[in-house]
């Protein structure tokens, strides 16, 4: 052979980024193995669980090997959308290829120098999960794009005087659309030539969400999620069942609407949960995710930058609260943009904010306030009582558990009393519960301390009773009284009582039927 390429999973020089490219690649050359017909000609490709290699003979240069390479790696539809061979993505799946489309584009590709673009914009209508809302949506169609030609790389500039024609340069360049955020400074990034061509598959191995932050960084406009590689088939499988449509499994980085997301910890988390929906092996082909927020900073008024990086590994204790967050709060809604196109935000904070916190070590709940400290913000996340339910029985921390059911037995209580008194007097009882559950929201906003805020919740549980002992609090006994009264609990205790007010989703304690708010 005249030239051999051989990339290993367990180079100890490789990072995240290169562990993720090389996942990228593998999935490319599997994708060709798939339809043998899309593979490079003259082109040797083998890949294993841990490595990849490429191979072509002397009758070929390195530059002709390698756009040969390129050629079939990263194509163009027919409406001029990006295609990622080893992304799998159907031809007829608009709507993910129009995400991954504009993700790139605000990201890798994000200079137009990177992708030159027809001037008129198209359109592709979206309709959302539940098909009662739809919005045409704009991509600039592109005539050609970076990957394309290794451009800014130096991998196919013409040999220098003196230089061998059709060699690979003795070094390469890194630009940005190789790797986004990086930043040159004095002197650009570089690398050998094999190094550089495996890094142009970063771009496969990642996926881009586009970001709507509703609670966190406000200016952050796009992620790219990177994993970190650990089994090169598996990845490969996996992600060709991300790209794919199953109406029984729907994925939660699905479709177009799947790839909006709140902030990069939901986006990671998300692709997290797709990406290991099915394996059951001991060795998953992850063994973490590394997300990238990029947004506008006050130093460059011109691109976006990497603005934050958080990284997620695999386990969580409650990545379920997240998973149903996710599953039963996490649609998305499109409005109409100031120019009349579609435009699409999160129908709710909450993924958003148990994604952050969990990616975070935080409690899954924290910061809970911060979403009903305002009368108007409570009244809306009312509307969201079934799926903070689900999230709710979710939950597996025995004290969360015992908080929650505590109060939502006591309320159901409270609520009977209501309904009693309506009937006795003839007033409303939607009125009454109004204005009691109200009363309960500041009374637990209002409580500053753990002592204060624990008297009352005991009290409130009295009244409720008359004294008697709720089942709850009995399962929990000894854990609740130590966890109630010490006051580094102050803060998640006043989230678990504010989101257990907000998720009781019966409000017919009265033994009458009432509308579901």
């Amino acid at each position: 052979m005249a030239r051999e390429l051989i990339y290993r999973l367990t180079n100890p020089n490789y990072t995240v980024y290169h562990r993720a490219a090389l996942g990228g690649l593998a999935s490319t050359v599997l994708a060709w193995r798939a339809k043998p017909r899309s593979a490079p000609a003259g082109i040797e490709h083998d890949v294993q669980r841990d490595r990849v290699r490429l191979a072509w003979r002397d009758d070929l240069s390195d530059q002709e090997a390698l756009q040969r390479i390129l050629d079939a790696s990263f194509r163009l539809t027919k409406d001029k959308l990006i295609d990622l061979v080893g992304q799998a993505v159907a031809e007829d799946n608009v709507e993910l290829r129009l995400a991954i489309h504009n993700g790139l584009c605000a990201t890798f590709l994000q200079h137009p120098k990177m992708r030159p673009s027809e001037k008129e914009p198209k359109r592709v209508e979206i309709r959302s999960a539940d098909d009662e809302t739809r919005g045409l949506f704009t991509y600039k169609a592109v005539t050609s794009y970076a990957h394309q030609k290794a451009q800014g790389t130096g991998l196919l500039d013409p040999a220098k005087k003196g230089s061998p024609a059709g060699r690979f340069p003795a070094v390469a360049t890194i630009p940005q659309s190789v790797v986004p955020g990086a930043m040159t400074g004095m002197q650009p990034l570089e690398t050998t030539a094999e190094e550089a061509i495996l890094l142009l598959y970063l771009m496969v191995g990642s996926a881009v969400f586009l970001l709507r932050p509703r609670t966190y960084k406000e200016k952050m406009q796009a992620c790219v999620v990177v994993p970190d590689v650990s089994d090169l088939v598996a990845f490969a499988r996996a992600l060709r069942a991300v790209a794919g449509v199953d109406v029984e499994r729907p994925r939660l980085s699905g479709g177009y609407l799947g790839r909006i997301a709140g902030g990069a910890e939901e986006a990671a988390l998300r692709l997290l949960i797709d990406l290991t929906a099915d394996d059951l092996r001991d060795s998953p082909a992850v063994a973490g995710l590394h997300a990238i927020a990029m947004g506008k900073v006050a130093w460059d008024k011109n691109q976006v930058n990497r603005s934050a990086t958080v990284r997620v590994g695999l386990t969580y204790p409650e990545l379920d609260v997240f998973r149903s967050a996710s599953k039963h709060l996490g649609k998305t809604r499109i409005v109409p943009g100031s120019k009349g196109d579609g435009y699409a935000v999160p129908m709710s904070p909450v993924p958003e904010l148990v994604a952050a916190n969990l990616a975070t070590g935080r409690h899954w709940a924290a910061h809970f306030r911060e979403l009903v400290s305002e009368s108007k913000d409570f009244s809306r996340m009312r509307f969201a009582q079934k799926g903070l339910q689900k999230m709710k029985e979710a939950i597996k921390d025995g004290v969360d558990q015992a908080v929650i059911d505590m109060f939502h037995e006591a309320w159901r209580k409270t609520m009977g009393a209501l309904g009693e008194r309506a009937r006795r007097d003839g007033l409303s009882f939607e009125r009454l519960t109004e204005v009691e559950r109200e009363r309960i929201r500041n009374s637990i906003l209002r409580s500053k301390t753990a002592d204060a805020l624990a008297g009352w919740f005991l009290r409130f549980c009295a009244d409720a009773t008359r004294g008697a002992s709720l089942p709850a609090a009995q399962k929990e006994a000894a854990v609740l009284r130590e966890f109630l009264f010490n006051e580094r609990n102050a803060q998640r205790l006043q989230n678990l009582l504010l989101f257990a007010l907000v998720s009781y989703a019966k409000d017919d304690a009265s033994a009458q039927t009432t509308r579901e708010v």
